[in-house]
């Protein structure tokens, strides 16, 4: 299975849902894979990986075959960034070319993982149509209501070159449903849900230093902090989407 997890804005817990959900398939022991496809690289930092070495800008440019830059960490197998990947938005032409680099992968790996960038760039539509599934991570703020419209359009696009791509869910973090705000936009962002033909997820990701922390020392979050909140969150999250292993 390849999942992107996206967002057309920044500060939704992109970075932090992809790192947590493949620290998880790790411990259960599926074979996974994280593309990083955000020129930030953060995941490839807070997986351990080597933002230096060559990476996903090297496979759009047909330098290399993906399989080949592949790197190898305690938490994940990855493909990093790279310190170039912010060249590839104007190189980029062509938006199946990922789904076409990284289908070879298919068979080796239980997981996909893709890290999208913090805005609705070509890469993002790009990991949208090599996608098996998406998960959409969003703050119960009117802003990111905005953007799920905005989403919705992006994934339709990406359905030109995958028409089998589907929405796995709206996953809401930094949630605090006591909040009155919260509480109003949850009935919208159900409503949006519904429209979208998806669910919100039942479980949403509590807001905790833990998590920063733990992308800091490059460490999983459930090796440093495995009893806070947001651990006991990812791990009702990883059940509600059952992903299992696939390869025969």
């Amino acid at each position: 299975m390849i999942l992107s997890v996206a967002f057309g804005k920044g500060g939704t817990g992109k970075t932090s849902t992809v790192c947590a959900l493949a620290n998880l398939a790790h411990m259960n022991k599926l074979k996974t894979l994280v593309i990083d496809c955000s020129t930030q690289g953060n995941s490839t930092f807070a997986l351990g990986g080597d933002l230096t070495a060559p990476g996903l800008y090297s496979v759009l440019t047909h330098k290399t075959q993906a399989a080949q830059v592949i790197q190898h960490t305690q938490q994940a197998d990855i493909i990093s960034a790279g310190l170039d990947m912010a060249e590839a938005e104007s190189r980029l032409k062509n938006l199946a070319i990922l789904k076409d680099a990284i289908q070879p992968l298919r068979s080796q790996y239980d997981l996909i993982l893709m890290d999208t960038p913090p805005e609705l760039s070509k890469v993002t539509k790009a990991a949208l149509a090599a996608s098996d599934s998406v998960l959409l991570p969003m703050l119960a703020d009117s802003f990111s209501c905005m953007g799920l419209y905005l989403m919705q359009q992006a994934i339709e696009d990406a359905r030109a070159i995958s028409p089998d791509l589907q929405i796995a869910g709206i996953l809401l973090v930094k949630y605090k449903p006591a909040q009155n705000l919260a509480s109003d936009l949850r009935s919208s962002i159900d409503e949006i849900a519904q429209n979208m033909g998806t669910k919100v997820f039942k479980t949403y990701i509590h807001d905790s230093v833990a998590v920063d922390k733990a992308h800091a020392r490059r460490q999983s979050l459930f090796d440093y902090a495995p009893r806070c909140k947001p651990a006991a969150d990812y791990a009702a999250l990883y059940k509600e989407l059952k992903l299992k292993k696939e390869r025969k």
